[in-house]
């Protein structure tokens, strides 16, 4: 579970050195970093240059990754499931019955060729479902809480959460990445997040999330 008002230290595990061209032809050196994540079927991979300048985009199946050339080479691995890309760091979920050794290396090894090409991760800006209208005061101090407090210690852990809603005191959440399909998922949602947005918001009751999760 997270607590959300304390920075969370992290401990990348080895680092995968890459090099690259920067401006005026200048040779910048920077790493791709596995580290571990609450959900024991992905990985996040920590890397020094931004892969998008907002937000995070999430990918289910190579069909979905027309304009992410990065998902899209990650995944030609076999057992990859999920793709999450963020602006420093790429989450991969793998399916259960496939070992994480063989397939770390691969997909180190896959980001660190995309970072040398110099394409870039994502060609469409991230959505979110709080821009589609104009949102209430309530919705707007729900997504300022998010952002400012939850999203980044989520981050940590290689997911995130987007706000979807809010409706007769509750707030519908989606959590991507490595929290989709954590099996702590649920005690994050409810002992972590709605904990919080009661706390803080008068009108929030609950929190649901709009997809399934498992049972922690």
């Amino acid at each position: 579970m997270h607590a959300f008002r304390r920075k969370v230290a992290t401990r990348p595990n080895q680092s995968r050195r890459y090099a690259l061209r920067g401006p005026l032809g200048v040779c910048m050196s920077g790493s791709v970093s596995p580290v571990p994540t609450p959900n024991p079927d992905a990985l996040m991979f920590r890397v020094n240059e931004m892969l998008v300048h907002m937000g995070t985009h999430e990918f289910k199946s190579g069909d979905d990754t027309t304009d992410a050339p990065l998902a899209r080479a990650l995944f030609a691995h076999d057992g990859v499931e999920l793709v999450l890309v963020a602006p420093r760091f790429v989450t991969v979920r793998k399916h259960t019955d496939t070992p994480w050794p063989h397939l770390q290396i691969a997909i180190s090894e896959t980001i660190v060729d995309f970072l040398e090409s110099g394409e870039m991760a994502v060609f469409e800006p991230a959505t979110f479902a709080e821009d589609d209208r104009e949102m209430t005061d309530v919705e707007q101090r729900i997504v300022e809480l998010l952002d400012e407090e939850i999203r980044p210690a989520i981050a940590t852990d290689g997911g995130d959460v987007s706000f979807e809603r809010f409706a007769d005191g509750v707030v519908y959440l989606r959590l991507s990445g490595a929290c989709g399909t954590c099996p702590s998922s649920v005690t994050t949602l409810k002992m972590g997040i709605e904990r919080l947005l009661v706390e803080e918001i008068p009108e929030v009751e609950s929190v649901e999330n709009t997809d399934p999760l498992p049972e922690g």
